[in-house]
């Protein structure tokens, strides 16, 4: 068997993989918002070590991902930014916070719609969480649709990376990622419609990089409690890294990394890595980022400069090709279906 074969292969059963995973939890119930450690030991997904945003200790975990500018640099970029370019923006005023701060049970009709009296006009969930997002596309440069290249893009400027719609991921602008929205099943405290939604897509646009990283946002209805994983979160690095598996580019490389920027309704943001090895998905969380006040908070200007990354580490085998098949051979005899796990540790 040659070696482009035998590659193929691999990510063919690398995709069955996450398609596995995408279609269990696709299977959960609609009350499911939050994967516990067996949802996440059922999905052969580790937690590892948190991740710290502020970078205040040292950390020996695996990073792929690392932000260009400290808080202050970040925070003047910002301001200059929207100085400099205030007649022109749209989203660049903090969204204030949603008046009652949490969503109303509602009463539905038989047709599926909400009654308007039973609603606060200026709460609701994935909206509010949408509106956040907006505020960062802004200030930051990127926009909607921003190339490398583009002079004078805030903290953007110099990036490596390029935002599109998540649609826009495939020609056609057919969208393919996940997303939630069971408009009849009401989660939380107290109960809200749970609803999440992958937004934007950012990728690394010089196919000279080699750089397999990949990013995105979603945009969810609910609040997530520390340490908890949401299931919007590991859906949405999944259809992410299955994008980048059906790419084709990256045959090399040992490790697929992704890093997904979570919104939680008004009030929490949260910044997740995850990578893929081939074999299992691992992912280091940051702690609960409060966007809840009237005016930016200081973690969102930690959010704004992780958004702004570098993708580092070395994500390509240093072997030769033959011995790069050779060595990620996968144990097709497992009745499950699933790709061998061999983590240190484990």
């Amino acid at each position: 068997m040659d070696l482009d074969r035998e590659t193929e292969e691999f990510k063919s059963q690398c995709l069955d993989y996450l398609d596995n995973v995408l279609e269990e939890i696709e299977g959960f119930g609609d009350d499911i918002y939050i994967l516990s450690d067996e949802h996440l030991a059922s999905l052969n997904i580790r937690k590892l070590e948190p991740l710290d945003v502020e970078e205040q200790f040292v950390d020996f975990g695996p990073r792929s991902f690392y932000p260009r500018f400290t808080l202050e640099q970040a925070q003047q970029r910002t301001a200059d930014f929207v100085a400099g370019h205030e007649e022109y923006l749209g989203y660049h005023i903090w969204p204030k916070r949603c008046r009652r701060g949490s969503y109303v049970s509602v009463l539905e009709d038989p047709q599926g719609y909400y009654d308007p009296e039973e609603m606060h006009p200026l709460c609701d969930p994935v909206t509010d969480a949408r509106f956040r997002l907006r505020w960062f596309l802004e200030v930051s440069g990127m926009g909607y649709g921003s190339h490398p290249g583009e002079a004078d893009l805030g903290v953007w400027d110099g990036s490596e990376w390029y935002c599109i719609h998540a649609c826009d991921l495939v020609p056609g602008g057919r969208y393919n990622l996940p997303l939630r929205n069971p408009r009849d099943t009401l989660v939380g405290d107290p109960p809200r419609p749970y609803a999440f939604h992958v937004c934007m897509a950012f990728l690394i646009e010089d196919p000279s990089a080699e750089k397999p990283h990949i990013g995105g946002t979603v945009v969810d209805s609910t609040e997530s409690g520390e340490r908890d994983v949401l299931r919007s979160e590991v859906a949405a690095a999944i259809g992410l890294l299955k994008h980048q598996f059906r790419r084709g580019d990256f045959r090399q490389h040992h490790t697929l990394p992704a890093i997904v920027f979570s919104f939680q309704h008004d009030k929490f943001g949260r910044i997740t890595q995850f990578h893929f090895d081939g074999r299992s998905l691992m992912l280091r969380q940051s702690r609960l980022l409060n966007f809840r006040s009237d005016e930016p908070t200081t973690d969102a200007y930690h959010m704004l400069r992780w958004m702004a990354n570098q993708p580092m580490d070395e994500t390509r085998f240093l072997k030769t090709g033959a011995d790069v098949v050779k060595g990620t051979e996968l144990d097709t005899d497992k009745t499950d279906g699933r790709l061998p796990v061999d983590v240190p540790g484990s």
